[in-house]
């Protein structure tokens, strides 16, 4: 009797053992896999279809209306369809609005066949990538389509899902800010909204980046930036992640390789099993610290400094200073410097 109680009580252990190994797979992965993963879906549907050059449209929701995490999706699938370096070019998202700028189209509007018929003779796109965002419950899933300039015909599709933390709802929350005329129905006469601070009281800017070319295949660049609190009253206290490598990325229109060798100015956050553990940079109200990282660059073709470049790193942030941490938040950070 008491060996079969024994078996139970295993059999019992194993089936709990299992619906918790269910229920932890059948979470939805983060937002920024997701983006690569897709970003693979529509480059090789690209390259199938033989486009050669493409440019990536802001996501919107149903009815077309922007946020800033359409934004935000379109800017990582471009730096990834460059990285992939498949047999196609893709327009750099600056160039596009000024494009756009230029000709009077809006990026909502080249849904129009003749629209996107002009686009293709100013820029030489053969193939537009835009999408939607769906939210359900506490998932986001987005619908990406490839739509020619020739004809608009759709020809290429896919689909991603993640989970919708709290900085996804962030951006989710905030309406884009029209730069080429955009997703908004705005007239091109009226005040651009302010741009939204990064991370509530914190704001981050690229000061500068400096290239040291080394030879014909390697180089240096030194990035500096600022975080400012702009808080009158609140000390903040900040950390990077502490794998620089994947989490402080330096990325420039070319597709040049940028590997990160170590930065200095701010402390690195550690996370295990047990929590948070190291230390924070505090940051007091209305103060500023210096942040450089350094990098091995290697070069596609030539040395040179192609801009724009674009830099994202992932921050932690406490309104608690003096290494009392409660009330970590996590943020991604992105930064165009042209």
């Amino acid at each position: 009797m008491k060996f079969m109680n024994q078996i139970l009580m295993r059999l019992c252990a194993i089936s709990i053992a299992l619906i918790l190994c269910r229920s932890v797979c059948a979470q939805s992965p983060d937002i920024d896999k997701e983006l690569t993963d897709l970003a693979t879906k529509l480059a090789t549907l690209t390259k199938d279809n033989g486009k050669k050059k493409v440019t990536v449209l802001d996501f919107t929701d149903l009815q077309g209306g922007g946020s800033e995490l359409g934004k935000y999706i379109a800017e990582e699938l471009t730096v990834n369809l460059v990285m992939l370096k498949k047999d196609f070019a893709v327009l750099d998202r600056a160039n596009l609005r000024k494009i756009l700028a230029e000709h009077k189209l809006t990026a909502t509007g080249l849904v129009d066949p003749e629209n996107a018929k002009k686009l293709g003779q100013f820029a030489g796109v053969d193939a537009i990538i835009l999408g939607t965002i769906i939210p359900k419950n506490q998932k986001i899933t987005l619908t990406a389509k490839i739509i020619t300039t020739d004809t608009a015909e759709i020809v290429g599709a896919a689909k991603s899902e993640f989970k919708s933390d709290e900085s996804v709802q962030q951006l989710l929350g905030q309406v884009a800010t029209s730069e080429d005329g955009g997703n908004g129905n705005a007239s091109p006469a009226s005040k651009p909204a302010a741009r939204p601070k990064p991370f509530g009281d914190l704001q981050a800017k690229v000061q500068s980046v400096k290239l040291l070319p080394g030879d014909a295949i390697y180089g240096f660049a030194k990035l500096t930036f600022v975080i400012t609190n702009t808080s009158a009253t609140t000390t903040y206290g900040v950390a990077v992640n502490p794998d620089i490598y994947n989490n402080l990325n330096l990325s420039n229109s070319r597709g040049d390789e940028f590997k990160a060798t170590e930065i200095s100015g701010i402390e690195k956050a550690f996370e295990s099993g047990d929590g948070f553990s190291g230390a924070l940079t505090d940051i007091p109200p209305r103060g500023v610290i210096t942040i450089t990282s350094k990098s091995q660059v290697r070069w596609t073709t030539k040395p040179g400094d192609y801009r724009p470049y674009r830099l994202q790193t992932e921050v932690v942030l406490s309104e608690e200073a003096q290494g009392r941490y409660p009330n970590l938040r996590k943020c991604n950070v992105i930064l165009d410097l042209n």
